[in-house]
């Protein structure tokens, strides 16, 4: 029994089940139980940027492709693309985050993305039936997330509002490389991040994206 002079307990806060960090090699704390998000927050060099752009602005791009852990090579898929050194900057970049993911997760194949829309490709809010996704924004707006206080799980799927009142919704920023544990994660069922598309239909926006998971 508590003594009766005893201040009553305070309730816990709830762990935060995202986290940013700095440095590529980091991105492993999304082992962390408590975690369904991790973000590597970076940025880029400004012509790469003025690059990007231009080609989200002038050409399509619909890649959806299966590459060896391993060796990931996305070059004859990209021919359409403006070539020359920020051409080769990029495409380097996304090899090198296939190959993050294989260090961090040990795959021997991989499901690659890369998509540029201008409309809106998941517009409601909702969890991957995955193990882990990575997600990388290179131009126009990024995904949209909530924290996992601010989630009404059961309304996930139906008709209603999955946000509590008042919760603010989050969204990633251009280049961050986001992994999001999906309800096939070991212990994750019933807590998978809560993203969505941003809403760009109709407002003349497009944006870039890539897309990994273990096939």
């Amino acid at each position: 029994m508590r003594p009766a002079h005893a201040l009553p307990s305070r309730p816990v806060a709830p762990r935060e089940a995202h986290a940013f960090v700095w440095t590529p090699e980091a991105l492993a704390d999304i082992y962390r139980a408590e975690l369904n998000l991790c973000v590597w927050r970076r940025g880029f060099d400004t012509p790469l940027t003025h690059w990007l752009n231009d080609v989200v602005a002038t050409r399509e791009l619909d890649v959806i492709a299966r590459v060896r852990g391993d060796a990931p090579d996305l070059r004859s898929r990209l021919e359409g693309l403006p070539q020359g050194p920020l051409f080769e900057a990029w495409l380097e970049d996304v090899h090198f985050l296939a190959r993050l993911y294989v260090d961090l997760f040990g795959v021997a194949e991989l499901g690659v993305r890369l998509h540029i829309i201008g409309g809106d490709m998941c517009p409601r809010f909702h969890v991957d039936r995955v193990g882990v996704r990575l997600l990388c924004t290179y131009a126009g707006p990024a995904t949209e997330w909530l924290e996992n206080v601010h989630v009404v799980r059961g309304a996930l799927g139906a008709t209603g509002d999955v946000t509590r009142p008042g919760a603010p919704v989050r969204a990633l920023e251009r280049f961050d490389v986001a992994l999001l544990k999906g309800e096939s994660w070991p212990g994750n069922q019933g807590n998978g991040a809560v993203h969505r598309s941003p809403a760009i239909a109709g407002s003349g926006r497009r944006r870039l994206f890539l897309s990994i998971e273990a096939l």
